[in-house]
């Protein structure tokens, strides 16, 4: 399978990524980065709602719940650290503030797409 990673916000600059059952988000980071760059994370883009994939993340397992979608996610790499890698390790949260902080429009009806939780329209992560 060939993952797909756009390099910047405007789509032009890309790169493809080989992706096996073993592939980690953090081995196709390390694959896009340039040698020397800094802390960079790779994000998922749905229907205008972006996330941060955890650097654990199993890759092939990710792309196959998506389906018949799949064609609808793009993926970022994001050249800053991660919202939730930076955030575990600069101290202790608890859950409900990770999920506070990471909810996307609280407001509205909250349903399930795609194993995704969505409020409106708008990823809950």
């Amino acid at each position: 399978m060939i993952l797909t990673v756009f390099l910047s916000n405007n789509e032009q600059i890309l790169t493809e990524v080989p992706i096996t059952p073993e592939t980690t988000c953090r081995d196709v980071v390390e694959f896009c980065k340039e040698p020397g760059e800094g802390s960079c994370h790779l994000a998922e883009v749905w229907r205008g709602n972006e996330r941060p994939i955890p650097f654990d993340h199993m890759m092939y397992e990710h792309l196959q719940k998506w389906g018949p979608r799949r064609e609808e996610v793009k993926f970022f790499l994001r050249h800053e650290d991660s919202p939730t890698e930076s955030s575990e390790q600069g101290g202790r949260q608890t859950q409900e503030q990770r999920t506070q902080r990471n909810v996307i429009n609280v407001s509205g009806e909250k349903r399930t797409e795609n194993g995704v939780s969505m409020i409106n329209n708008c990823v809950e992560m």
